[in-house]
């Protein structure tokens, strides 16, 4: 047997990996023995603990197996420096993704945080709104199904981390056929709420700017008349105003966030002129 060999479990231990590993490298002509006893026991040169060493740092950098062995194949300075600036740049990209995500997750905190003190429900209020932006199929969702298959498509289109999760985006848009008593439910079209910057979006339509009559509410559902509705009403009565555009119903407080039905939350926005 040559000197200064090593077990495979001794450099496997050396390494932190494991046994399994080593075999694994060996299988696929990554990392071979020295020497293999006529019993298939393995041994390794003491110098190749310094391979595995940059075989598990490659690794852990993001390169497969595969690119691995390609490193180490008729290796000469360029191109180590090309292939490692090749995923320092993937990294970057990753991180840069992880970033985001975080931010994303603060804003999300900071939404839900703001929650716990919203206004006094079926509280009637004006609210003057930019020019906002919609996705919508444009369509009315006949029943709970095809309600739920909109908002799926339209999830779907939009190509986030976490679209709606914890976010008061999602909604629907109707006629003043809302604001009349029924216990059915009525026509609306489903949509949700998206940033400018997403017009790329085939299914993106604008929401007129201008005066809003708002009011939060519970204990309802989009697409059905809620009794609070008449406060409203006598609201818009009051002030001589008229509807002027499809009226919003949006969830402030979902099933994403909550189980309990006493703490869902929606907000109908009526668009309004003298």
């Amino acid at each position: 047997m040559r000197k200064y060999v090593l077990t495979i479990s001794e450099l496997a231990k050396l390494r932190n990996t494991t046994s399994e590993t080593l075999r694994h490298y060996d299988r696929i002509g990554l990392l071979k023995p020295v020497y293999v006893s006529d019993g298939g026991h393995r041994y390794y040169s003491i110098r190749q603990y310094e391979k595995l060493g940059t075989i598990l740092e490659l690794k852990e950098m993001g390169m497969s197996l595969e690119e691995i062995k390609e490193y180490f194949e008729n290796r000469n300075l360029r191109k180590s420096y090309e292939m490692l600036k090749t995923y320092q740049q993937r990294f970057e990209e990753r991180l840069k993704e992880q970033i985001r995500l975080n931010e994303i997750m603060q804003e999300k905190l900071e939404f839900v945080r703001s929650l716990f003190s919203l206004p006094e429900m079926e509280t009637v209020f004006e609210e003057e709104f930019p020019l906002r932006h919609m996705i919508t199929l444009g369509r009315e969702s006949g029943d709970r199904e095809e309600h739920a298959m909109a908002f799926t498509k339209l999830e779907g289109s939009l190509e986030e981390k976490i679209p709606i999760l914890a976010t008061d985006r999602m909604g629907v848009f109707s006629d003043q056929r809302i604001l009349i008593p029924s216990d059915e439910m009525i026509p609306a079209v489903p949509m949700v709420l998206v940033d400018s910057e997403k017009e790329g979006n085939k299914y993106v339509r604008e929401i007129q700017a201008g005066k809003y009559v708002c009011m939060m509410y519970k204990n309802g559902l989009l697409e059905k008349y809620h009794p609070s509705f008449e406060k409203i009403k006598q609201y818009l009565y009051q002030k001589h105003y008229r509807i002027c555009g499809p009226i919003l119903q949006i969830y402030i407080v979902d099933a994403t966030l909550t189980n309990e039905e006493e703490e869902k939350v929606l907000e109908i926005q009526i668009p309004v002129e003298e």
